[in-house]
């Protein structure tokens, strides 16, 4: 009877959560865009103090600049040009992020896929990583994929306990575990998030989401 009553809590929340998750998750998304485009000015500007390859930090400021201007053919073929040339640079793998952005907007999501992977295991200097792999979790969301947002969101748990996007991976990973029917396993995420992060907007989001059905642990 326990089981029973528990099960159709947990339905009824997944009913009502789904539909909050599908119009509001964007929002850690577009935040991470906007820290994304912040430290990529950041380790542009790092690389081109300590004289590490100029002349690619040069084409990258370039194409940054006609984008700016709204010119975004010549800024996409600037970011080829960063990639070619200079392809162990910073400023390369800086270029194949801001590439597989476009592409991913594009909906081409194949070939962002293949940058991003790129950047998230070889990218110099590695804070550009951690970057790369939220890509993929989102470029997974953006398909309604979330199979494997789960999958790169336990990678990007794994690897970066300390980042300081890991509360809003972790969120969203209970929430994909919600989306995909997993309930309880998106409790055990509710749980870990008010046990790690105490205090935080995040740990209230999941207590209110433990109220919803009734999980006390």
């Amino acid at each position: 009877m326990y089981g029973q009553n528990n099960s159709s809590k947990m339905q009824k929340f997944a009913d009502y959560i789904i539909n909050q998750i599908q119009n509001n998750r964007t929002r850690f998304f577009t935040i991470i865009g906007f820290t994304f485009g912040f430290l990529l000015l950041g380790i542009f500007i790092y690389s081109k103090t300590l004289n590490f390859s100029v002349d690619a930090s040069d084409k990258l400021s370039e194409a940054y600049m006609y984008f700016s201007y709204g010119d975004i053919q010549r800024g996409t073929q600037l970011l080829e040009d960063t990639i070619t040339h200079f392809s162990g640079t910073s400023a390369a793998y800086q270029a194949r992020l801001v590439k597989a952005d476009l592409l991913t907007e594009q909906q081409n999501f194949a070939e962002a896929l293949k940058l991003l992977l790129e950047v998230s295991e070889r990218a110099k200097p590695e804070t550009l990583r951690p970057l790369a792999l939220s890509r993929i979790i989102y470029l997974y969301d953006k398909q309604g994929d979330y199979l494997n947002a789960i999958k790169y969101s336990l990678e990007f748990i794994n690897r970066y306990k300390t980042n300081f996007m890991i509360r809003n991976v972790f969120l969203n990973l209970a929430q994909y575990y919600v989306l995909t029917g997993s309930l309880e396993d998106a409790a055990r995420v509710y749980t870990e998030i008010l046990v790690n992060f105490p205090a935080t907007d995040e740990a209230a989001i999941a207590e209110r989401a433990l109220n919803n059905i009734n999980i006390k642990k």
